[in-house]
């Protein structure tokens, strides 16, 4: 009896996430998202670059960059790497001082895209007004530069000084260290999504009902991202279709696809925090 109840309540569970999805025209949202981080991605990655080779240096900040795009399909990859290595290997003063501002309000409509999905899939019925949702969307295109640097240096300088404790002491650094930095920025991206489930949408969600969505989204969006690299490699037949433009589809694809994890990993919030609908 308590197997048939679970595989009931699990059946009821799916079913009210993928309704929500589909009466929410998630769909939709998830294009808006794709459209807006396409748009939004060059300014935050120019901003993000930018500073961080003022602070870390130009040398790791390329070689942060390029860590980066290891995590993404490599006909992504191969689409956005180019230009953002021309930005880096141009001088930024201008940047800096000039096109700082614009830099991060273009970014900041991603992260308003992305709002618009979340208050969809939480039932906001009163969003906050215009000027408080772009203050917090600008928080966190800074949280993300916070997040991107923090990350580099887990991965590029935890190394390099580890190496100088062992050479400059009889300290003997252990194996499971190299572990432990991941581990640490896994927990940071995870932080981040707690946060934007937590703070974007126009309602208080409850803190501790957000990790289902969450490891929702990472786990539909690592599949998917998987599923469109295999895709590609072994049907390259979108090339034919879309010519010169093929690289730019597959990048607003990939957008899309993240967009549906993440109004996904929503729409099971929804659910876990608002409850099964009734029968």
């Amino acid at each position: 009896m308590p197997k048939r109840l679970l595989r009931v309540l699990a059946i009821r569970f799916i079913r009210d996430v993928f309704r929500r999805y589909a009466a929410d025209q998630s769909s939709v949202y998830a294009g808006y998202i794709a459209y807006a981080a396409m748009l939004a991605g060059f300014p935050f990655l120019i901003f993000t670059i930018t500073l961080a080779g003022a602070v870390i240096g130009d040398g790791y900040s390329t070689e942060a960059v390029q860590l980066m795009f290891e995590t993404l399909p490599s006909h992504v990859a191969q689409t956005l790497q180019p230009v953002l290595q021309e930005v880096i290997g141009v001088d930024r003063g201008g940047i800096l001082t000039i096109s700082l501002l614009g830099a991060i309000y273009g970014a900041s409509n991603g992260v308003e895209a992305v709002r618009a999905g979340l208050d969809r899939a939480y039932d906001v019925e009163k969003p906050r007004n215009f000027f408080l949702n772009r203050l917090v969307s600008i928080a966190f295109v800074l949280l993300g530069f916070v997040i991107f640097g923090s990350l580099a240096v887990l991965i590029i300088f935890a190394p390099l000084v580890f190496n100088l404790i062992e050479l400059l002491t009889d300290l003997r650094i252990p194996a499971g260290t190299d572990i432990a930095r991941y581990a640490v920025g896994a927990f940071l991206l995870y932080f981040m999504l707690w946060l934007m489930h937590r703070i974007l949408p126009g309602r208080e969600m409850h803190r501790l009902k957000l990790w289902p969505g969450i490891f929702t989204s990472i786990a539909v969006w690592v599949a998917a991202a998987s599923a469109l690299s295999i895709y590609l490699a072994y049907a390259p037949s979108y090339a034919l279709t879309y010519g010169t433009l093929a690289g730019v589809v597959v990048t607003l694809l990939f957008f899309y696809l993240t967009g549906t994890a993440i109004i996904l990993g929503a729409q099971v919030n929804a659910v876990v925090n608002f409850g099964l609908s009734e029968e």
